[in-house]
């Protein structure tokens, strides 16, 4: 589980953040809120049986030149106020599925309350095309999600 480690399956994924979480909440200060976000580069592998496609994504996302979306195969924390999750995100980070969270809402009376509603509609404004899946979609729906998306931009 060190930096750039890549996955072999999907499902291994929620039970590896909780426990990554567990070893955070023991260690609060160890990143800070953007640091955790970036930290660890975690990845689908292409080996793995749920990977779908090339790695021209990889390519096209980094350099800006997007020539279709990638699927969220590169994983990301998500720290909004106190409560923390995780995402699959695309490559370049910008799109993300719904967040899988790690922790309880703060109460709508907590001093964090307000700070954490700011920043879950920050991160909201990014799951857009991947919404309503917690995971990468099957090969099939994102074929399709993406065919309706190129379809929009036309």
């Amino acid at each position: 589980g060190g930096r750039g480690y890549e996955f072999r399956h999907v499902p291994e994924v929620p039970v590896f953040m909780q426990t990554i979480n567990a070893l955070l909440q023991r260690t609060p200060t160890l990143f800070t809120e953007f640091e955790l976000s970036r930290a660890f580069d975690w990845t689908l592998s292409e080996d793995s049986p749920d990977w779908y496609g090339n790695h021209d994504w990889y390519e096209s996302d980094v350099l800006g030149a997007l020539r279709g979306l990638s699927p969220p195969f590169l994983l990301q924390f998500i720290q909004a106020g106190s409560r923390r999750g995780w995402s699959w995100c695309t490559f370049n980070r910008v799109y993300l599925c719904e967040i899988n969270w790690l922790d309880p809402e703060p109460s709508s009376g907590s001093s964090d309350y307000e700070a954490y509603i700011e920043e879950l509609m920050r991160i909201e404004e990014r799951v857009n095309f991947y919404r309503g899946y917690y995971q990468p979609p099957s090969e099939e729906e994102y074929n399709r999600l993406s065919t309706a998306e190129e379809y929009h931009r036309s």
